[in-house]
This record gives structure tokens, C-alpha cells and sequence, in this order.
């Protein structure tokens, strides 16, 4: 166990060495630099008092950033080590497929949260800059996203498995950011679905990940007060859930792969 957990941890590590030798992390650097931009334009418009504003378009802008981020990554990945044959020299060393799912997976989201804390971290700095305040739940809204960036690299990885990195990418996106309103419109169809019906779109409703559970965007911009402790364990634990379903998911796929 514990050699498999180095083995996992060296695969991570190389993954970002890598991300960082293809200058994919840069990436970060421009939608920063846009922020700022996108902030220096507020600031000579003059908008000023409009707190719950602001604090929403910022953290909208960090939600579709770090989003974006995170799933480029992911999908890039396991097919690029397919595709360069780089893959080839890790299985032939006692490292399983399975290592290198993990691996893979690990370093998206450490570069994912990463991505995520420069970004919310320029968010809150030019927040300040107009006396806009931070509420304290605003560090629950980064918990929880890291919690998000989990499932959706976990997702991620899985899809690049069966179909190419663009429609990944596109794939990804589409389920990700329509997830947010999936749960509304499953409840409107229920209310008008005929009866023998209902029962599917139940299921529908419980087995499809609600992503929109992790986002305090919206409680953040509004100054909300923090929410209760075990909220956050329920949603760490509903988020390894079907971060472990996503990638054994994977690892059936990968598996099947004639390398």
C-alpha cells in the first residue's frame, strides 16, 4: 500500500512538472491578468455600493475561470500519454493502470485548487479595492469548490477515455455548467410528467451528481452567514462518492484499452 501511494504520488507530481514544462499553467496567469483588466475598468466607470454586485460577478468569473481550467486539464491528460506513447515505459514498471488514473487524477485537482486560489485570491484582493468585504463564508465557497474539482476531474478523466480531448472539453463543459439548472427542470417536468413516469425521473434526480450542491457563490454574494459543519462533511463525503464511482468508471474503460 504504501508503495502504491508513492507510486501515485511521483505519477501526480510528474503530471504537474509536465503541465508546467507545456506552459499549460500559464493559463492561470492570462485569466488573472483579464481580471485585473476587468476590475481596472470598473474602477474608472466609478461603480461604487454595489456590494452584492460585485461580489456576484467576481466569484461568477472565478466559478467559469477555475472551471475551465480544471477541465482542460483533465481532459489533456491520459490521451496525451496514449498518443505520445509515454504511456508505455510507466506500465512496463510495476505500476498498475489504476496508479496512473489516480495519479493523473490527483494532479488535475491539485492544479485545479491551485488555479482556483490564485484566482479567488485577485477576486478578493480587487474586492477590496472597491471596500467590498468578504463574508466569512466566502472560505466555505473555496472548500466546497475544491470538493467540486474532485468529481469534475474524476468526470473529466473518464470521458477523455471515450471520445477525443475536444469533445471532452465540450462534453465536460456542457455537463458541468448545465448541471446547475438540471435539478430545477427535473422538478418542473416531475409536476407535469404522467404518473408511471415519475418514478424514473426520481431516479433520474437522486443518481445524477448535483454539482450546484457545492456552489456558495450565490450565499457568498449575498453575505449569508457560514453554514453548519456537518453540511460540509455530507457534501466532502457525497463528493468522494461519486469521485470514486467516476473513476472506477475510468479504470473499466482504461483497462479495456489495448496498449
Amino acid at each position: 500500500m504504501r508503495r502504491r501511494c508513492i507510486a501515485i504520488g511521483t505519477l501526480a507530481w510528474a503530471a504537474m512538472l509536465e503541465t508546467a514544462r507545456r506552459k499549460d499553467v500559464y493559463v492561470v496567469w492570462f485569466l488573472s491578468l483579464f481580471m485585473l483588466g476587468a476590475g481596472s475598468v470598473f474602477a474608472l466607470m466609478g461603480v461604487r455600493g454595489l456590494e452584492i454586485f460585485l461580489r456576484d460577478l467576481a466569484l461568477t468569473v472565478v466559478n467559469l475561470l477555475s472551471l475551465i481550467v480544471c477541465v482542460w486539464l483533465a481532459a489533456r491528460q491520459v490521451p496525451e500519454e496514449i498518443s505520445r506513447r509515454t504511456l508505455f515505459p510507466l506500465l512496463a514498471r510495476p505500476i498498475r493502470r489504476s496508479d496512473v488514473l489516480l495519479g493523473k487524477w490527483l494532479a488535475v485537482w491539485v492544479m485545479a485548487t491551485g488555479a482556483l486560489l490564485v484566482l479567488a485570491g485577485i477576486a478578493a484582493g480587487e474586492l477590496a479595492l472597491f471596500g467590498v468585504p468578504v463574508p466569512r463564508i466566502f472560505w466555505q465557497y473555496l472548500i466546497l469548490r475544491t470538493f467540486s474539482f474532485a468529481v469534475i476531474a474524476a468526470l473529466v478523466v473518464a470521458l477523455s477515455l471515450v471520445t477525443t480531448p475536444a469533445a471532452t472539453v465540450t462534453l465536460s463543459l456542457l455537463l458541468t455548467i448545465g448541471a446547475t439548472y438540471f435539478a430545477g427542470t427535473l422538478t418542473l417536468v416531475y409536476h407535469q410528467a404522467a404518473s408511471w413516469t415519475r418514478p424514473l425521473l426520481v431516479a433520474v434526480y437522486y443518481l445524477v451528481p448535483h454539482l450546484d450542491l457545492f456552489d456558495l457563490s450565490k450565499k457568498t454574494a449575498f453575505g449569508w452567514p457560514p453554514i453548519p459543519a456537518w453540511v460540509l462533511t455530507t457534501l466532502a463525503l457525497y463528493g468522494a462518492a461519486y469521485t470514486a464511482v467516476f473513476l472506477g468508471l475510468a479504470h473499466l474503460r482504461f483497462r479495456r484499452i489495448a496498449l
